[in-house]
């Protein structure tokens, strides 16, 4: 397939690529979510097209107003009359200041713009897991970061180790942080409700979009809320968490283990609704599960699975809920 050897750059420059950032086309969205499921080689840049879109979209103006705003001032431009020709010294420069000086003009601040964008981009280290892919990266001050399926961390190549050790996560991370002689604090920055700062301590992160949680293994990590919501101190054991439909922090002891079970490639499910269950499921493999009208969303599951492939974790899933399994053109039904 060609898009398996597209950069970014070429991402940005396709169409339905657009399409499914925008997510008004709804065959677009579904052939580039089937598209990361199949893990291609080029998964990284993908990514990488996505944030530079987020970034473009979102804080400067996009490429197809500057080519319109560029026409309109040259549609501005006086036409030229017929007139007799002036003489002119030959050793004389003429100089014109015409439509094609504004067009240079626009031209050039939209090559500088993207020059810089691309400067700052190198300055970045970007490491990304497909669906159902699980690895750990350990970063430049020695800590380690074990990334879950379909999750990302970035951070500034040149600056991590010096004043501030700042990282940015989407999607799950469980975080083994390195004391430093200097007490250089450590930060997980979330486009979620929240960032964690730490100095030596292990915990994991969810950052995805209908859950943000922080659960703490060892250590203490202090918990600051891009809202007016006070920060909070969590002690090992304990948890905060968010979601889309609650988004007030809600802070409680639990069992760490139950919660980085996908470290040690187990799915844990205690006491959970289906509705829990089908979006862990989405996020883990990236396959459209949906419960069947007659179905309880409240409904509760409790096992320990082995994460394999999805249609065996599925089957195991419905046999703990008393529930069958049925797989359509559009992804997998659980119903009576």
């Amino acid at each position: 397939m060609k898009y398996d050897t597209y950069t970014a750059d070429d991402f940005l420059l396709d169409d339905q690529f657009l399409a499914y950032c925008r997510g008004n086309d709804q065959e677009a969205v579904l052939f580039w979510e089937q598209w990361q499921q199949a893990n291609p080689p080029n998964l990284a840049a993908f990514r990488e097209a996505e944030r530079m879109y987020g970034i473009l979209s979102g804080q400067q103006p996009r490429l197809d107003n500057s080519l319109q705003e560029l026409e309109a001032l040259i549609q501005q431009q006086p036409t030229p009359t017929a007139a007799p020709a002036p003489v002119l010294p030959m050793h004389k420069p003429v100089l014109r200041t015409g439509w094609w000086t504004v067009a240079a003009s626009v031209a050039a601040l939209v090559l500088a713009g993207w020059a810089g964008y691309w400067f700052w981009q190198q300055q970045y280290v970007t490491e990304v897991t497909a669906y159902n892919e699980r690895r750990t990266i350990t970063l430049p001050d020695g800590s380690t970061v074990a990334l879950n399926s379909h999750s990302s961390v970035r951070y500034q190549r040149s600056s991590f180790t010096e004043s501030a050790r700042t990282i940015e996560l989407t999607g799950e991370g469980f975080f083994d942080v390195t004391h430093t002689a200097t007490h250089t604090p450590f930060t997980v920055r979330t486009n979620g409700p929240f960032d964690v700062q730490v100095l030596g301590t292990t915990f994991s992160v969810q950052n995805r979009p209908h859950q943000q949680r922080v659960v703490l293994n060892t250590g203490q990590v202090r918990v600051s809320f891009h809202d007016a919501q006070p920060a909070v101190t969590l002690q090992p054991g304990q948890l905060v968490e968010t979601s889309a439909s609650d988004p007030q922090p809600r802070q409680r002891t639990v069992r760490p283990t139950l919660y980085n079970a996908w470290i040690r490639n187990q799915l844990v499910f205690e006491n959970a609704s289906l509705i829990e269950v089908v979006w862990t499921l989405k996020e883990q493999f990236g396959i459209p599960v949906r419960l069947a009208n007659t179905v309880s969303g409240n409904q509760t599951v409790t096992g320990v699975l082995p994460i394999s492939d999805p249609e065996t974790v599925l089957r195991a899933i419905a046999e703990l809920s008393q529930l069958s399994l049925t797989k359509t053109d559009h992804g997998f039904v659980l119903s009576p």
